[in-house]
């Protein structure tokens, strides 16, 4: 069983959604590290699962708010009508060497 499950998000055959973003930054000078690893452990059966790094902005609140961060994020595509699940490990580092697994189940549905 996943260590924590989202729930994910409806979606139409063809199209895709981010399921989850990671960043790190140091809270004491507000510096971004290098994003968390992310690796799919259970790919989605109706559907793709991409790990892609981008650049992105810390959340809202905080002192760090808003900061530029790398950010690596799980896309999902759906292929195929139905309920689909992706699960993937994150290892955050260097401060969390131990990883987590999360989830999400998506509703996939075709299109109009």
């Amino acid at each position: 069983m996943p260590a924590a499950w989202a729930a994910g998000p409806t979606v139409q055959v063809g199209d895709n959604v981010t399921l989850a973003s990671y960043y790190q930054i140091r809270g004491a000078d507000c510096a971004s590290l290098r994003p968390p690893l992310v690796r799919i452990v259970q790919p989605p059966r109706l559907g793709t699962a991409t790990v892609v790094q981008s650049q992105g902005n810390s959340g809202p609140g905080g002192r760090c708010a808003h900061t530029a961060v790398p950010v690596t994020q799980i896309v999902y595509r759906g292929t195929q009508p139905g309920q689909d699940t992706v699960v993937w490990e994150v290892t955050h580092q260097p401060r969390q060497p131990a990883s987590r697994r999360d989830s999400a189940a998506i509703v996939v549905v075709p299109r109009n």
